[in-house]
C-alpha cells in the first residue's frame, strides 16, 4: 500500500463516510474527521483550510464540512493507486 500525506487521509476518510451514508454532500465535522485519523484539533483545522482553498472540500458551518465532487474525484484517483 502506497503511503499517504495527512492531507490525503482527511480526504479518504471523509469520502469513505459519505460514501457510507449514499449522499456526497452529508455534513461531517472537520475535528470528527481529524480524529478518525489521529490528528489534533489544530491540525484538522489547518487540513480543512488547505482543503478549502483547493475547492476539495466546502464549509456548511463552523465546524461542518462536506466533499466536494472534485475531492471525490481526486479521492478516486488516489484509491486507484
Amino acid at each position: 500500500m502506497k503511503s499517504r500525506t495527512t492531507d490525503e487521509k482527511y480526504l479518504i476518510t471523509l469520502y469513505e463516510l459519505a460514501k457510507k451514508t449514499d449522499d456526497l454532500h452529508t455534513e461531517f465535522s472537520r475535528f470528527e474527521i481529524g480524529d478518525k485519523i489521529g490528528l489534533h484539533p489544530r491540525g484538522a483545522n489547518t487540513i480543512c483550510k488547505l482543503l478549502l482553498q483547493a475547492n476539495f472540500i466546502k464549509k456548511t458551518s463552523e465546524e461542518g464540512i462536506f466533499i466536494t465532487e472534485h475531492g471525490a474525484k481526486l479521492v478516486l484517483r488516489l484509491l486507484e493507486d
